[in-house]
């Protein structure tokens, strides 16, 4: 009887070196393909939150606008044109200088005056590049007794948005970095129903419109357009 030996053969499991080059190579292409969607998400997470800062910006503004304006009365559509004095049939002397806050005239308009302007104050005429609307306070908790007019006006030089409060100095309601390239304000109806040859009897309106960029993405345009109509009865 035999009895053969035998022997046990132990299996070792391993990778060839193909093996190790093929699964570098999908990792590495996982890896790229991850990464390019992480690069992308936070660059478009970027985008996202500087155009919602430059929405809110903007709202901010327009909503502090239109808030005052509502209440206010008085319209007086303003432009270069009043500023010059080229306005015909002003009356009761030159036109004030609403803009340059070192006159300290842009509260001599009376109460009773009313502008319309119904091309939105148009392109700027002999170098001044400012329009805009000057309004009688809806009370007098902002401009204190004896100087209730509110200026809100677009400064072409500086391309900003400006608010003058009786004859305080101007200043700039939105922030640095928001560009406004254009700024229209048109007010109609702004004739009482006193002080009318045609009984006007309809309410002043004023419709805003703002167009604006961001300093550092120059494509990119943002517009916003809203219309206000005057709250207090226009007697």
């Amino acid at each position: 009887m035999f009895i053969y030996g035998l022997k046990s053969w132990r299996r070792e499991d391993g990778f060839t070196l193909i093996e190790m080059i093929v699964s570098l190579a999908i990792f590495s292409f996982v890896v790229t393909i991850a990464v390019g969607s992480l690069i992308v998400l936070l660059s478009t997470n970027r985008m996202m939150q500087e155009e919602q800062s430059v929405m809110t910006n903007l709202s901010f503004a327009l909503d502090a606008m239109t808030r005052e304006i509502r209440t206010g009365s008085g319209y007086v559509c303003v432009g270069a044109a009043l500023e010059n004095g080229g306005v015909p049939g002003w009356g009761g002397g030159p036109p004030p200088r609403v803009f340059d806050s070192s006159l300290n005239q842009h509260d001599s308009i009376p109460v009773t005056r009313t502008r319309d302007c119904p091309g939105g104050g148009g392109p700027p005429i002999n170098s001044l590049a400012f329009r805009g609307i000057s309004f009688v306070e809806g009370g007098d908790s902002i401009t204190g007794p004896g100087a209730n007019r509110i200026l809100y006006y677009f400064d072409d030089n500086e391309n900003t948005i400006k608010r003058r409060v009786g004859n305080a100095p101007s200043e700039t309601m939105l922030s640095s970095g928001l560009i406004v390239e254009d700024f229209r304000i048109t007010v109609t109806g702004t004739d009482t129903l006193a002080g009318s040859n045609n009984n006007n009897v309809v309410q002043p309106t004023v419709t805003i419109s703002i167009r604006a960029r961001e300093e550092r993405n120059n494509n990119k345009e943002y517009q916003l357009h809203t219309t206000v109509t005057q709250r207090i009865l226009d007697l």
